[in-house]
């Protein structure tokens, strides 16, 4: 009887001392997907998952391999996917392969039109150029194509880089066409029966509020319901990666009245060059590579990122990163940590993510965790690179 009794008590000893490795280790954990409304109107609305999948990627990789990271994807609880025509090797097409394969009605696609026409490297010529009629004929033509490669309706088509113009990777300085006449374009019903909501991407804040005003005016005016813009714990510089590129900022991003009406669906194509990864010197040696090359994709990468600033806040996420899993018992990755630096952010509704292999889709989707962890002091921190910053943290 004694034995039994010390039995007991040990074993309720071992099952109060032995918290469960998931526990102690939340970044070994895959954690729930987390989802969010987006809604143009009352009674039209989508659910998306946090985390969107990129494909412009996965065209770099054999096709086995892409097919192997989506249908992790939607294991992980990813419901919606983003790709466009000019993506790389093709990808668009594959992407249909894949989703017709699925035939599954609950997956969303999010593809971009209104392109630039690509007249060689770093000249555009814009499609959202001209009257109305003009307009929707340019994105019909554009929309048609993209439709034709996926089993069911385009959830949202994001409207890229504005009505933009680039010469020799310069902007052409001229007045743009006024966002009321590109959202008349728009709510054509030959467009409209093509996608169910509207979005853009890389549009300056003026016209995003432009955009919303419009539409709240004119109720048979489409209502872009997200944008799309650059924001990365590694800011570029006065030289973007790609022509037409906008980016938002931490103080942007930590503005709860930013860009007001519109959810934000941040992306930051530095998965090319796995910075977080391989580390700064080695990234930065591969993007002078390619920028001496003349690389048409990554050739200004170079200069859009690899600054001082970046540097510092490079360098200081690394330290960061050792302290915070000190504190929390985790062991969390510096690319996790970047990557919970933007969702972490008050006005992060999605992340477009760009991870290549499966082992990388986890570790992104285990980001989400650590991002709760993160306070408003820790996003300033990352940020700030000045002296007066640090002796304040410090």
């Amino acid at each position: 009887m004694r034995n039994r009794y010390l039995l007991s008590f040990l074993l309720l000893v071992v099952l109060l001392f032995s918290v469960p490795t998931s526990i102690v280790n939340a970044s070994e954990q895959i954690p729930a997907m987390e989802y969010i409304n987006v809604s143009e109107k009352p009674g039209h609305s989508l659910k998306l998952s946090k985390l969107i999948m990129g494909t412009d990627h996965l065209g770099k990789i054999p096709n086995e391999k892409t097919i192997e990271v989506l249908n992790e994807a939607v294991k992980l609880g990813i419901n919606a996917f983003d790709t466009a025509p000019i993506y790389t090797d093709s990808i668009e097409v594959r992407f249909g392969d894949w989703l017709k394969s699925m035939n599954r009605t609950d997956l969303h696609v999010i593809t971009k039109g209104g392109f630039p026409r690509d007249l060689g490297p770093g000249t555009y010529y814009g499609r959202l150029k001209g009257t109305k009629q003009q307009i929707t004929a340019n994105v019909f033509e554009e929309i048609q194509r993209s439709s034709a490669n996926y089993n069911h309706q385009i959830a949202i088509y994001l409207m890229h880089r504005d009505d933009m113009e680039y010469r020799d990777y310069k902007r052409v300085n001229r007045a743009l066409t006024p966002v009321k006449t590109i959202l008349e374009a728009l709510s054509d019903p030959i467009l409209r029966k093509e996608y169910n909501m509207l979005g853009l991407s890389n549009w300056e804040t003026e016209r995003i509020n432009e955009s919303q005003k419009a539409a709240s005016d004119n109720p048979d005016l489409v209502r872009p319901v997200v944008n799309s813009p650059y924001f990365s714990l590694l800011e570029m510089g006065s030289v973007t990666i790609h022509s037409g590129g906008v980016q938002v900022k931490h103080q942007d991003m930590m503005n709860p009245d930013f860009q007001k009406g519109v959810k934000l669906m941040t992306y930051s194509p530095l998965g090319g060059f796995s910075i977080f990864s391989k580390g700064w010197e080695v990234a930065k040696k591969n993007a002078l590579e390619l920028k001496n090359n003349n690389d048409r994709y990554w050739g200004h990468v170079y200069d859009a990122i690899f600054h001082e600033a970046n540097e510092k806040r490079f360098m200081k996420a690394i330290e960061f990163t050792k302290k915070f899993n000190e504190l929390h018992h985790t062991s969390y990755t510096l690319d996790q940590i970047a990557m919970a630096y933007v969702v972490a952010h008050p006005r992060t509704d999605f992340v477009i993510i760009g991870p290549r292999n499966v082992e990388q889709l986890r570790r992104t989707v285990q980001s989400l965790e650590a991002a709760k962890l993160l306070t408003k002091e820790d996003l300033d921190y990352l940020y700030t690179v000045t002296s007066k910053e640090e002796s304040n943290r410090s």
